[in-house]
């Protein structure tokens, strides 16, 4: 517990820079399945980004929006253009 203490206390001192380095990239570790679901062009993003939220206090929950940005349903558009580009084959 001690350590843990040291640690935030000597964060709580760091110069700027550190604090323009870690929050950005603590946003983007949080917003991982966020940025999935937009990568994988996802059916439910607005629900995953929701989700994704207060599930980045929990890693079992963050986790899990990042399976289900993964594996989640292609919104139509892609699906359409999926299928056609098939059919013409």
């Amino acid at each position: 517990m001690d350590m843990l203490l040291t640690f935030f206390q000597q964060f709580t001192q760091a110069p700027i820079t550190v604090w323009l380095w870690v929050l950005p990239l603590t946003l983007v570790i949080w917003f991982i399945p966020s940025i999935l679901a937009l990568f994988f062009n996802r059916k439910y993003l607005k629900l995953i980004v929701l989700a994704n939220i207060p599930a980045g206090f929990s890693f079992i929950a963050w986790g899990a929006c990042i399976v289900w940005a993964v594996t989640g349903k292609v919104t139509d558009n892609i699906q359409d253009k999926t299928i056609d580009k098939k059919i013409r084959e």
